[in-house]
């Protein structure tokens, strides 16, 4: 994986500086070793990316007039993947950036550039994906509305295949995007190809027996066979209804004896619901990203 990415003024001066390995990297002793050798980049064709390597890692750096960008990655990392994030990371930052170097308005106070953290993480780390799963009618549509604020219309419409939304509403730095599944019969088989990459499932029921034992199912055939690391989050939805069982219970019949599933009551029509939902999805955020 990526493990670091610096940027800093031809000159040696730091700008912005981002880990994301697991052992602590001084930032102090990169920059001072790139800072070392930065009249090498001065010769350098500002067009193209360099590298080279160390014992246990290999950096892809680029070069304009004013600054330097640093990506240092894995020995195993894939170099077309890691020098088209440094091309990106770059591009992003000289479109936001560029003019306070350019008219040498920038007078070396980093927290100028905080914002730029979250499209680094978006970059290197991707967006976060969280699928909506379940059978149809459970108000697994519904319930993405909630999330985004859009209006709730009361009347069913199937979704077809599958809906997308993107929504940056929960604070965090990560992109977040929503991936809501067809529920009817003939969209199931697409399910264990849709979830690829899914961080989050929220497996959403209609708080019935019969529906409850269904979602059941969808965690043993594709959840627990193809999916262990993925975090599964129970939504027991239309709690307003007589007939529907308590979120308790519904934990109990969808857990398993390897996998808890925390479950949630809700009732996605009602816009009150909108904050519940909302500390659900920032908290288990907060869980994949520890």
């Amino acid at each position: 994986m990526i493990q670091h990415i610096n940027i800093l003024t031809t000159g040696g001066i730091p700008i912005l500086f981002r880990n994301y390995g697991e052992a602590e990297v001084s930032e102090e002793l990169i920059a001072g070793f790139i800072s070392s050798i930065s009249t090498f980049f001065s010769h350098i064709n500002h067009s193209k990316i360099k590298s080279s390597e160390t014992e246990d890692n290999k950096y892809f750096y680029k070069s304009t007039q004013d600054i330097i960008f640093v990506v240092g990655a894995d020995k195993s990392d894939d170099d077309y993947e890691v020098i088209n994030k440094l091309q990106l990371i770059s591009k992003k930052f000289l479109q936001t950036y560029g003019e306070l170097f350019r008219d040498n308005k920038w007078r070396g106070d980093s927290t100028t550039f905080k914002n730029f953290f979250g499209v680094l993480d978006n970059i290197i780390m991707g967006s976060i994906k969280i699928s909506i799963i379940g059978f149809d009618g459970v108000g697994k549509t519904t319930l993405l509305h909630l999330i985004c604020g859009k209006e709730i219309n009361l009347e069913y419409r199937p979704t077809i295949a599958t809906d997308i939304a993107i929504y940056d509403g929960l604070g965090g730095d990560r992109e977040v995007i929503f991936w809501d599944f067809a529920g009817q019969k003939n969209f199931r088989s697409l399910w264990k190809n849709l979830l690829i990459n899914t961080k989050i499932a929220l497996l959403v029921t209609d708080s019935t027996y019969e529906n409850i034992n269904g979602a059941k199912q969808i965690i043993h055939d594709i959840l627990d066979k193809y999916y262990k690391d993925t975090l599964i989050i129970g939504i027991a939805n239309k709690q307003d209804l007589d007939n529907r069982l308590t979120p308790n219970f519904c934990e109990k019949l969808l857990s398993t004896d390897t996998r808890k599933i925390k479950t949630h009551g809700m009732v996605a029509i009602d816009p009150m619901y909108r904050e519940k939902i909302h500390k659900i999805l920032r908290n288990a955020i907060n869980e994949i990203e520890k």
